[in-house]
């Protein structure tokens, strides 16, 4: 039934149908009264009939579903929430959760100005490690004294490193919060691994 129709219209169409009970006289009773409207169907008027003898209202009953936008107070709780809890949640994750579109979430993601952080990736280091690179820094100066060619005839490197235990990958790492956490990931020492070099 069209939702265009006011509550006065629907009203003067019933009054109409069960003065003549035809159609033909009720859209020409209509067309005289409210001439600036579109003349309803067949099926509006049977529809609009039937619905005031049902339930003795011609008023249209409150749609169900989502409400037509999502960007409400209740909703902005229930995010911020969800990521103060779960602050590396993905928005695919919260979306189902929550029960809210991903475009939506994105919005009143927005909103409170929630942001993507992505972990840097630093070397864990064992109790001994910076005593060991202290020495080896030593060494080197040492050694560059009595010798000037030395860091000449050093092969420079550079590798790309493929660990068995799955490393960490900092693209599949997120974090969302309105202020930058500085997160930091640190990786294991010494786990066994494939490294692919170069040096000139």
């Amino acid at each position: 039934m069209p939702r265009s129709l006011t509550n006065e219209q629907r009203i003067f169409l019933v009054k109409q149908w069960w003065i003549s009970g035809k159609t033909r006289v009720v859209n020409e009773a209509f067309q005289a009264e409210f001439p600036d409207t579109k003349i309803p169907t067949r099926q509006t008027i049977y529809q609009l009939a039937k619905k005031f003898d049902e339930t003795g209202s011609v008023e249209d009953a409150p749609r169900s579903g989502r409400p037509r936008t999502v960007r409400t107070e209740e909703n902005m709780e229930r995010v911020s929430e969800t990521f103060l809890l779960h602050p590396q949640t993905s928005k695919k994750r919260a979306s189902i959760d929550l029960g809210i579109s991903r475009r939506s979430l994105g919005r009143l993601m927005q909103d409170l100005n929630l942001k993507l952080y992505k972990p840097r990736l630093l070397q864990a280091l064992n109790e001994d490690d910076p005593d060991r690179r202290t020495e080896f820094c030593e060494w080197v100066l040492d050694s560059f004294e009595e010798d000037p060619t030395l860091l000449d005839r050093i092969l420079w490197t550079d590798e790309a490193i493929f660990k068995v235990n799955g490393r960490v990958n900092s693209h599949n790492c997120v974090y969302w919060s309105d202020t930058n956490p500085h997160l930091v990931i640190e990786q294991e020492l010494n786990v066994p691994q494939v490294v692919v070099w170069g040096g000139i």
